[in-house]
């Protein structure tokens, strides 16, 4: 009896401790066997790798194969473990239970209840067993990592794209093209060491591309039977440059137009790294720091990486007025006379697709100086303007001259600097205003000096600089032009820079002398200078120097074009 107590008493104390199970749950249906499988097709193809850059301006394919396999779907089961401890509740109902049957078997002295005495303890260490085996979970049940793949379920089907190992030659034909025009075709090109490699810098010609940003060429690749086509924007092969285009053109520190801002002149050929456009200006890398040039004096260009050690850039630097040789020691050639009127338009900050008019504001400020310093012409009475857009400024600026002459008697010299086409219908001369409205920038030149030859001028002189930016091959025009003055003003003279059909260029040599003019104004200064003050001088000093230099330095022809009377003096 002692010997069964004690064993009750253990009974607990075993239970006390945790315990843990194992089991196995099923994970899935479907599992895939890699282990269980057959292979159905084994195929060879290019797949594209890296990215095509100006810095690695190369497409490169390698020899892939993709491997289709049938693999055997299984039951999947995991075997966990999970951790129990007893309730303390259960345990202590059960212990009070087991220990109050225990005390009532063993009060039993009756020999003949010996029976009931021993079921009496059964009945409680059973109990108590029951209350120990009421146990709650520890956690969440923890994988062991074993795993068992039971019967099949079905069949999957997978494909694999591994590196192709292959022993026999692979060969494969590409095709480059851009708007509809093939560029370049190559057949049956070997492929070395598993590989395809299209270099885009020894098949192409950066000179075939426009100027454009968001152009792409196309690269058609041919390999077992099939067809790979791919995009690829040429600012991934080549990087974007600019050319100077103009004879010469401003580097500013700023998208604006202003005398201000310029660092230095570029000569006609200077290229430069393209960083980025804004509207009309183009912002450019020079050495290291970023400036910016008018994007009408510029054609873009595509050129490889590696172009920008072999930039060829032609720096005019930016010299104050008075640096040119024509600008100082100006002489006086007559007294200050106050019926001696100048009036000057320069226009030079063009908006639109004309390029800005080189060196149109420092030509008008020699012809100021010269005016003043050399022809008498008090500055209070030389009316200058710069830049006007259109007409009806220029009918504001003539209005200030008649207002200011006020009927009085005058010798009246008029310079006109900027851009001028002819119209092809009526052949008529249109000075431009530097607004971007074509309709609104147009000045009818024969009204203009219509106007000026109305004035009450006893000698009239006009002096017109202008570049034909839209000319034409007839040459009466200026002659109808002219007549407009000449016809009406016996003391007049009308010369015109060149003829419609040539340029009024800059004087500016490539890599040798900048006059930082125009030719036609510099040796107009120039016979002023050098004292030449009757137009039959000034008029054969202009002939002999203007076309000569044209010719020397543009290899082209610029023939001034006189009108009237070479016998005038402009100091008489």
């Amino acid at each position: 009896m002692k010997n069964n107590i004690s064993i009750l008493l253990l009974f607990p104390m075993f239970f006390l401790m945790a315990c843990s199970t194992t089991t196995w749950i099923v994970e899935s249906q479907e599992e895939v066997d890699r282990g269980d499988y057959k292979l159905l097709e084994s195929k060879l193809f290019l797949q594209k790798t890296g990215t095509v850059t100006p810095e690695l301006p190369v497409a490169q394919f390698k020899l892939k194969s993709a491997n289709t396999f049938e693999y055997a779907l299984r039951i999947k089961t995991n075997r966990y473990i999970q951790r129990y401890r007893p309730r303390l509740g259960y345990m202590a109902l059960g212990i009070s239970a087991a220990a109050l049957g225990g005390y009532t078997a063993l009060e039993f002295s009756d020999p003949n209840k010996q029976g009931q005495q021993i079921a009496l303890l059964g009945a409680s260490s059973a109990l108590l067993g029951i209350s120990f085996l009421n146990m709650k979970p520890i956690g969440d049940p923890q994988p062991t990592g074993e795993t068992r793949l039971l019967r099949k379920t079905g069949d999957f089907v997978d494909t694999d794209t591994l590196d192709a190992v292959v022993n026999t030659p692979q060969n494969a034909s590409y095709l480059i093209h851009y708007n509809d025009q093939v560029l370049v075709e190559k057949n049956n090109v070997s492929l070395s060491q598993n590989s395809l490699t299209v270099n885009f810098l020894e098949e192409l010609n950066p000179d075939i591309f426009p100027g454009q940003e968001d152009i792409f060429i196309e690269l058609d690749v041919t390999f077992n039977d099939s067809l790979y086509n791919y995009e690829v924007p040429i600012k991934s092969v080549f990087d974007p440059f600019v050319v100077v285009k103009t004879t010469v053109t401003a580097l500013r520190n700023q998208a604006r137009i202003s005398s201000n801002n310029i660092l230095t002149d570029l000569a006609q050929g200077s290229q430069l790294k393209l960083v980025e456009t804004q509207g009309d200006w183009i912002k450019v890398l020079y050495g290291i720091s970023e400036n910016w040039v008018s994007s009408s004096d510029v054609d873009i260009i595509w050129r490889p990486s590696q172009f920008s050690r072999e930039l060829s850039v032609v720096a005019i630097p930016n010299v104050p007025f008075g640096s040119v040789d024509v600008e100082r020691d100006i002489p006086s050639l007559t007294e200050e006379d106050r019926s001696r009127w100048g009036f000057i338009i320069a226009n030079q900050a063009y908006e639109g697709d004309l390029p800005e008019k080189a060196y149109a504001h420092r030509d008008g400020q020699l012809i100021e100086k010269y005016m003043n310093d050399a022809l008498g012409i008090v500055p209070t009475q030389t009316i200058k303007f710069q830049d006007i857009s259109g007409n009806q400024t220029a009918v504001n600026g003539f209005n200030r001259l008649v207002s200011r002459i006020n009927n009085r008697q005058v010798d009246l010299m008029v310079y006109l600097n900027g851009y001028a086409e002819i119209d092809p219908r009526t052949d008529k001369v249109y000075f431009l205003g530097t607004t971007s409205d074509s309709a609104a920038s147009r000045i009818d030149l024969n009204s203009l000096l219509d106007g000026f030859a109305n004035l009450p001028v006893q000698n009239l002189t006009i002096i017109a600089d202008i570049d034909f930016i839209r000319g034409s091959s007839k040459q009466n025009s200026l002659d109808l032009l002219a007549a407009t003055i000449t016809n009406q003003i016996p003391n007049s003279t009308v010369v015109f820079a060149s003829s419609t059909d040539q340029r009024s260029y800059i004087y500016a040599e490539p890599n040798g002398v900048q006059k930082r003019h125009s030719i036609f104004t510099y040796f107009l200064a120039d016979a002023l200078k050098k004292r030449n003050v009757n137009w039959s001088d000034i008029r054969n000093y202009l002939d002999r120097n203007v076309s000569f230099t044209s010719r020397s330095i543009f290899n082209a022809a610029q023939d001034i074009r006189f009108f009237g009377s070479d016998s005038l003096s402009l100091i008489d």
